[in-house]
């Protein structure tokens, strides 16, 4: 089939392109994750109005505002509206023929909807077109399940074209959904060496049994875990900075000085460093990008005197709450931990010494969006 745009009961929506969504996932080096994630967030910001504006009802988005840590491996924008949860597959495909739905939106029983959308989105002429719909019972009972893909797939004549049923859909009783079967518990000793094998896995969501893969994408924290350590595979080598080698994203203090003359200036004004390197830090509540800094000053002893700091990229202060924190990398153990206030401009973890080799983790995190780096002196 083809969408046809002129159909008044099938949406289309203008999508608000907006460079900077391209900008703030740089640090993503998997260009088709990047681009993945940049079609979910393109489509988020042209449904999450347009949905308020036709319900009266609040729109939420699903787990958090920007997803990144379920979109770089689950294709599917979740939103909260009202009682009901629904799921928009997006597709750059005009003449899709079928809704292709991830078995995690279907069978994990915190993540199933009761709706899920089949959308098109066209980047050239800067719009989405919402082409059809089904439910959760539906997809169970007459989707096709691809074991290979782990997906179900509804042809486009089992689908609801008309939306103008979706929108009195809504106003009565919540649509059955099939019960899901319960998902297992995994000890955490288990759940480490699962994080282990999927860092490097080109397809994570396939390497796995589904119910042990279900366990960790289902669990914020694991999942956010997974996400960072795929994104930062390596650690991060202080001795490597030395000689002027830097993981992606990071970026030596000459490069970063001409956006922030006001960072140059703290640094300096804290004590020459022998060494000082930044990354932007993305958060998914955060406004803004955050700046991550190291200041290393190395002694004679070969010993490490370190500084950290955490900056706001482009707005003046900090948010407020946002939490900086170093940890052993080992054990989790929390060593030092510092909170923004409403008026910081800066936060920082008091400065500290250790051994060449110590391996350290910091731990950024603003209401339950996390970011963290590990490190080794």
């Amino acid at each position: 089939m083809s969408v046809f745009f002129e159909n008044p009961v099938q949406p289309v929506l203008k999508i608000p392109v907006v460079p900077a969504q391209w900008q703030r996932s740089a640090s993503i080096s998997d260009v088709a994750v990047r681009w993945r994630i940049y079609l979910h967030q393109l489509g988020l910001a042209a449904l999450m109005p347009w949905f308020q504006e036709e319900f009266d009802w609040h729109v939420l988005p699903f787990p958090h505002a920007a997803p990144f840590d379920i979109w770089h491996v689950v294709d599917g924008l979740a939103l909260q509206l009202g009682k009901n949860r629904i799921v928009i597959m997006l597709s750059e495909t005009i003449d899709a023929a079928e809704l292709e739905v991830p078995q995690e939106w279907v069978d994990l029983p915190d993540w199933q909807a009761d709706y899920y959308i089949a959308a098109y989105i066209d980047m050239d002429e800067q719009r989405l077109a919402l082409w059809g719909y089904t439910t959760h019972s539906q997809i169970k009972t007459k989707g096709i399940y691809s074991t290979t893909q782990r997906t179900y797939s509804l042809n486009d004549i089992d689908l609801i074209q008309d939306f103008s049923a979706f929108w009195v859909a809504q106003q009565v009783e919540h649509p059955s959904s099939l019960s899901s079967e319960p998902l297992p518990h995994l000890p955490a000793a288990q759940v480490e060496s699962l994080m282990q094998q999927l860092i490097d896995t080109p397809d994570p969501r396939l390497a796995l049994p589904f119910a042990h893969w279900g366990v960790l994408i289902s669990n914020d924290h694991w999942r956010q875990r997974l996400y960072q350590q795929r994104q930062n595979p390596k650690l991060v080598s202080i001795e490597d900075w030395l000689e002027q080698i830097f993981e992606h994203g990071w970026q030596s203090l000459d490069t970063l000085t001409p956006q922030t003359p006001a960072l140059k200036f703290r640094s300096i004004a804290g004590g020459a460093a022998v060494l000082t390197c930044g990354k932007k830090i993305f958060l998914n509540t955060a406004p803004d990008d955050l700046l991550l800094m190291f200041s290393v000053d190395i002694e004679t002893d070969k010993r490490r005197n370190i500084r950290i700091q955490l900056y706001p990229s482009g707005e003046s202060l900090l948010p407020s709450d946002v939490v900086l924190a170093l940890e052993l990398s080992e054990t989790g153990e929390l060593l030092k931990k510092v909170q923004a206030g409403t008026q910081d401009n800066y936060i920082q973890i008091p400065p500290f010494r250790c051994s060449a080799g110590q391996r350290l983790r910091v731990h950024i995190q603003l209401d339950d969006s996390i970011c963290q780096e590990d490190f080794i002196s």
